[in-house]
């Protein structure tokens, strides 16, 4: 676990503490911070607005990834199961030879 970590996002101090490193939390904060940031370009929205409109667009890009791997891990299920009865055929065969 780092020790204390200060980040200071839309212009708030947060003292956080996590199994990350100093590094990788640098890292989200500036993910954050560019998210907020592509998220008020044009706007004039208070803080509030501003994290609520963020965290949906978030959650929206999340939740597209999570359908997105649930789908290609069916797809790889269903190729591996068209793999199994092709090697089983085969098998079947070359028994009977």
């Amino acid at each position: 676990m780092s020790p204390n970590v200060k980040v200071t996002i839309l212009g708030r101090e947060y003292k956080l503490r996590s199994q990350e490193s100093e590094a990788q939390i640098q890292r989200v904060v500036t993910f954050i911070e560019d998210k907020l940031a592509e998220t008020a370009s044009g706007r004039s929205v208070d803080t509030r607005d501003l994290t609520v409109l963020t965290l949906l667009n978030l959650a929206g890009q999340y939740l597209q990834l999570v359908d997105q791997e649930i789908q290609d891990r069916e797809q790889k299920e269903k190729r591996l199961h068209q793999l199994i009865e092709v090697l089983e055929h085969a098998v079947a065969d070359n028994s009977g030879c």
